[in-house]
C-alpha cells in the first residue's frame, strides 16, 4: 500500500485555524502577540514574509509548538520541449504585424524572443524558454531593439 503525505496547508491557513480553534478575534490574538488586527488578518490571508520570532510569538499565543525543517526538494521534471506548431500557436497574438511561422523560430529566433521578453506574459516568456533555452535568451537581451529596463529585468531574472 502507497501512502502519499500530502504537504501541510499553507502556515495563514494555520493560524487562523487554530486562532478559531481557540475561540479568539484576530483583536484577541493580536493583542496576545503585541501586534495589530490589521497585522495579524494579513498573516491569515496568505501573507508570506513572516518573521521568525513574529511566527514564535504567534505559535506561543496559540498554545502551538513551531517546527521549522528544510527538507530536500524532489529532483525538477524533465519538461520535453515544446514542437514548433505549439510555440507559434502560442506566441503568435505577440506578432500583429507578420505571421509567427515555424520557420520564424529556426531562422529569427533572437527576433522571436525579444518580441517575448519585452511584450510576452510569463506562461508566454515560459514557453520560449523552454524551446529556446537560457543561452539565447541571453543572446536576445543583447539585442537593439530590447530596451534597457526589459534587459536590466532579465539579467536579474537569468542571474
Amino acid at each position: 500500500m502507497i501512502i502519499e503525505t500530502l504537504p501541510p496547508p499553507p502556515i495563514s491557513a494555520q493560524i487562523r485555524r487554530l486562532r478559531k480553534e481557540h475561540g479568539l478575534t484576530l483583536s484577541d490574538l493580536a493583542e496576545r502577540v503585541g501586534t495589530s488586527a490589521p497585522t495579524m488578518h494579513r498573516y491569515e490571508s496568505g501573507w508570506d514574509r513572516f518573521e521568525l520570532r513574529t511566527l514564535e510569538k504567534i505559535a506561543k499565543a496559540l498554545g502551538a509548538q513551531m517546527e521549522v525543517r528544510l527538507v530536500p526538494s524532489p529532483a525538477p521534471a524533465t519538461h520535453l520541449e515544446p514542437d514548433s506548431s505549439q510555440v507559434v500557436e502560442s506566441l503568435s497574438p505577440l506578432f500583429w504585424d507578420k505571421d509567427l511561422v515555424a520557420s520564424d523560430l529556426e531562422d529569427h529566433p533572437g527576433w522571436v524572443l525579444a518580441r517575448v521578453l519585452t511584450m510576452g506574459s510569463m506562461a508566454e516568456v515560459r514557453i520560449a524558454r523552454a524551446r529556446f533555452g537560457d543561452e539565447a535568451i541571453r543572446d536576445a537581451i543583447r539585442r537593439r531593439d530590447v530596451d534597457p529596463r526589459t534587459r536590466n529585468f532579465w539579467n536579474l531574472m537569468l542571474d
